[in-house]
């Protein structure tokens, strides 16, 4: 009996990208630089890949760079380098991007009380020696949508060389990116939040906006990203990418009644435990909850001992769980308090559901019997 809630780390593989990527590891082999068939076949299988990604992000299918990830298309779109003071970063981005941000002397703009960052917000940062502007989505512990679409609209109104990024990697599983995510000029996404598979990713550029290259020394993706590219990942993602905007609206119904069932039940089972931020600010996929009087490292050890996967906070370094940058932005105090990141996805269940209202409380109330240690 396990319940696996940590699809805002990494969600299993959707059926269909392992379909799709199984001949890409057998005999379809080929390097799609070739001149023969068999890489002209490979190379249509990416062209295919990029006209997904494309309808997904609101880009043309050549504004598409196929990545290696989220984090490097995040390390890409912030370049190294920007003169002091000419970078813009929200406090609470991936460290990603807030890493490579902050070594150039970036200029950081503070969140509410809830996580959002809103375009008066970021133009007050903004002035005529800012290049870049780069504030996510969603954000990956809290799931708070930020309003890209209006901070993008701001600063082009205001500053129209100024070239606006946004980490959309947790935002693709639950937003219309076209839509809620336009006016954007460089775009990080990535598939294994949503079902495709790990260490593949893309950025979308908008024509003239492409970053200087960090890999180089071959013409691939038009000379913007060398290397032999991952035909079979990439084809996987788009794959998972294709059955997500298929069965978005069915899927997105389902996971907010199962997140609502979840943090209602949490609610009613566990003294104290409150949302870190309001339904209306994020996407139903991320059930974040500050649980008072017990410590976030052994509930965490419980938890896994008795089969609930889930997080404290970033899944982004080797497991670790220090004190979260994003909720420290925010203004809260974590002081006995431990933050629990719960997150659905396409192959959650009711009974996964079953399963955490049953093992949570129970490992909260053997903490605090026991004075929030392991014994």
């Amino acid at each position: 009996m396990t319940a696996y809630l940590d699809h805002a780390a990494s969600s299993p593989l959707r059926p269909e990208a392992l379909d799709a990527m199984l001949p890409w590891f057998t005999e379809q082999h080929a390097n799609p630089t070739a001149a023969h068939r068999r890489g002209r076949h490979a190379r249509q299988a990416l062209d295919d890949a990029r006209a997904v990604l494309a309808e997904a992000a609101g880009f043309t299918r050549g504004e598409i760079v196929f990545t290696g990830g989220g984090t490097e298309s995040d390390n890409l779109a912030v370049g190294r380098n920007h003169p002091a003071g000419t970078i813009v970063v929200g406090a609470t981005e991936h460290p990603a991007v807030l890493e490579p941000a902050v070594r150039q002397a970036a200029r950081v703009v503070s969140p509410d009380a809830n996580g959002r960052i809103d375009a008066a917000a970021v133009l007050e940062h903004v002035d005529d020696s800012t290049e870049l502007v780069t504030v996510m989505a969603v954000n990956n512990e809290t799931g708070v949508i930020q309003p890209l679409s209006e901070i993008a609209g701001a600063v082009h109104d205001r500053h129209p060389e100024v070239i606006v990024h946004t980490d959309a990697v947790q935002a693709l599983p639950w937003l219309d990116l076209p839509t809620d995510v336009a006016g954007v000029d460089l775009m990080s996404i990535t598939g294994h939040k949503l079902g495709g598979p790990q260490g593949v990713g893309a950025i979308a550029v908008r024509d003239g906006r492409m970053p200087e290259p960090m890999l180089v020394g071959g013409g691939q993706e038009r000379e913007r990203r060398a290397g032999t590219q991952n035909v079979a990942g990439i084809v996987g993602f788009a794959a998972a990418v294709q059955a997500a905007l298929d069965d978005r609206t069915e899927r997105l119904a389902r996971i907010d009644r199962l997140a609502t069932r979840l943090l209602e039940g949490l609610e009613h089972r566990i003294d104290g435990l409150r949302p870190t931020v309001p339904r209306d600010v994020r996407v139903p996929g991320i059930v974040h909850v500050c649980v008072p009087d017990v410590q976030s490292e052994p509930l965490l050890f419980l938890l896994d001992e008795q089969g609930v996967a889930c997080s404290a906070a970033s899944s982004c370094a080797s497991g670790a769980q220090g004190a979260s940058h994003v909720l420290s932005a925010m203004g809260l105090d974590t002081t006995n308090v431990a933050p629990l990141r719960l997150s659905l996805g396409w192959s959650t269940t009711d009974e996964d559901i079953d399963i955490a209202l049953d093992l949570i409380p129970a490992a909260v109330d053997r903490l605090r019997t026991h004075g929030g240690t392991h014994g």
